[in-house]
C-alpha cells in the first residue's frame, strides 16, 4: 500500500512539474554565409529553429518576412549588419548577422604628364597637365593613374617644390582645373578636356582672386586673369633644379580616401624665365621689384592668412603663426592692400 502511494506521489510531482513549465527555452541563432566578399555580393542567412516566421531588417531600412529558414540577401556595403527576428506566434527571439566587404581601395600609380607616358620631369613655369586617369601598360607606355574597379574622384592635387619653404611650411604651386567646376578635377589642355586632371605651372604661385581661386597666369575658363597687374607672387625669382612632390587624394564610391605622393624633378628656371615672365608685351614689373632675378631665399613678397586682416612681410615672425595651408601670398604690399589687407603693425614697425 505504501509503494502504491509513493508511485502516485511521484506521478503527481511529475505532472506538477510539467504544468509548471519545465520546458527547455527556445534557442535561436542566425548566421550569414559567406560573411565576407567583394561588395555587392549575394549571401544566405540560415536560421534555427527551422519552424516559425522570420523577419530580416536590412541596413537600408527595408525588411523581408518569410517562413523559410534560409533567406537570400545582397550585401551592398562594406560594413553590413542585419537584425533577424523569429517567432512561433508565442515567443520571439532576435539575433544579428554581420558581413564585411573585401573590396580593395584604389591603387594610385604615377600620373601622366602632358599626355606623355614617358615624361618624367617638369619644366619651370610651363603649363603642365597632371593626369590621374588610368592607362593600362603596353606599347603606349607604362601603366599609370588610379586603378580601381568602381567610381572614384579626386579630392585634391598639390604640387610642392622642396625649396619653396616659407617659415617652415612649403609654399605650394597654384593648381587649376579649367573650365572651373566646384569640386571637379578636369582640365583643358592641347585643345581637349582631360578628366581626373589639373593644370600647374611648376614653381609658380599666384595671388588669390576675390573668388578664392588663384589668379590665372594666362586666360583660363573660370579663373580671373588680370592683364593690368601682374599677380605672379614670385615675379623675378629664379630657382635651381630641385625635387618637387605631386600629392593626390582620391575618394572611392564607399567614401574611403586614399593618398599618394610622387617625387619629380623640376628643371632650374632658365635665362628665358626673367623678371618679365607672365607679363604682357610692353608691360613693366610692379613697383618695388628689382631688375635682376633673385634667388627664392631673397625674394620679396608678402603673406597673410585666409581670415587674417593683416598682411606680413615674408620674413616677419607673424608668418610662422599662420598654418601653411591657410596662407595667401601677394607680390606687393599694394596688391595686398587692394584686396583689403592692412599692414601688420609688428612687421612694418619702423
Amino acid at each position: 500500500m505504501r509503494i502504491v502511494r509513493r508511485v502516485v506521489s511521484i506521478a503527481l510531482l511529475v505532472c506538477l512539474a510539467l504544468l509548471g513549465g519545465c520546458v527547455e527555452p527556445v534557442e535561436f541563432n542566425a548566421v550569414i554565409e559567406p560573411s565576407a566578399g567583394h561588395v555587392p555580393y549575394v549571401a544566405r542567412i540560415a536560421c534555427t529553429p527551422p519552424h516559425g516566421t522570420y523577419t530580416v531588417e536590412l541596413p537600408n531600412g527595408t525588411s523581408v518576412t518569410t517562413e523559410e529558414s534560409e533567406i537570400s540577401v545582397t550585401v551592398d556595403r562594406l560594413e553590413w549588419e542585419a537584425e533577424v527576428r523569429w517567432t512561433d506566434g508565442k515567443e520571439v527571439r532576435v539575433d544579428t548577422v554581420t558581413a564585411t566587404g573585401t573590396n580593395a581601395p584604389p591603387t594610385i600609380l604615377p600620373p601622366r604628364l602632358n599626355g606623355n607616358a614617358y615624361q618624367s620631369s617638369l619644366r619651370a613655369r610651363e603649363a603642365t597637365l597632371i593626369d590621374f586617369t588610368h592607362y593600362a601598360g603596353g606599347l603606349s607606355g607604362p601603366e599609370s593613374g588610379v586603378v580601381y574597379d568602381g567610381p572614384w574622384q579626386i579630392v585634391s592635387i598639390r604640387l610642392e617644390a622642396g625649396e619653396k619653404v616659407v617659415c617652415g611650411a612649403i609654399m605650394a604651386d597654384s593648381v587649376y582645373t579649367p573650365p572651373y567646376e566646384n569640386g571637379v578635377y578636369h582640365a583643358t589642355f592641347g585643345g581637349q578636356l582631360w578628366e581626373n586632371a589639373c593644370l600647374v605651372y611648376p614653381l609658380v604661385t599666384m595671388e588669390t582672386a576675390p573668388n578664392g581661386r588663384p589668379y590665372a597666369p594666362e586666360p583660363l575658363v573660370g579663373y580671373t586673369y588680370d592683364g593690368a597687374r601682374n599677380r605672379n607672387v614670385l615675379l623675378g625669382v629664379q630657382f635651381p633644379e630641385q625635387t618637387a612632390t605631386i600629392q593626390v587624394v582620391v575618394e572611392d564610391d564607399w567614401g574611403r580616401r586614399t593618398s599618394a605622393s610622387f617625387p619629380i624633378r623640376v628643371a632650374a628656371t632658365g635665362t628665358g624665365d626673367s623678371e618679365t615672365w607672365g607679363l604682357e608685351e610692353g608691360q613693366a614689373p610692379n613697383p618695388g621689384q628689382g631688375e635682376d632675378p633673385t634667388l627664392f631665399q631673397d625674394a620679396d613678397f608678402y603673406v597673410s592668412g585666409v581670415s587674417d586682416p593683416h598682411v606680413h612681410r615674408r620674413t616677419c615672425v607673424e608668418v610662422c603663426r599662420t598654418p601653411g595651408p591657410t596662407r595667401v601670398y601677394y607680390l606687393s604690399e599694394e596688391n595686398a592692400r587692394t584686396s583689403g589687407k592692412t599692414r601688420c603693425p609688428i612687421c612694418f614697425e619702423e
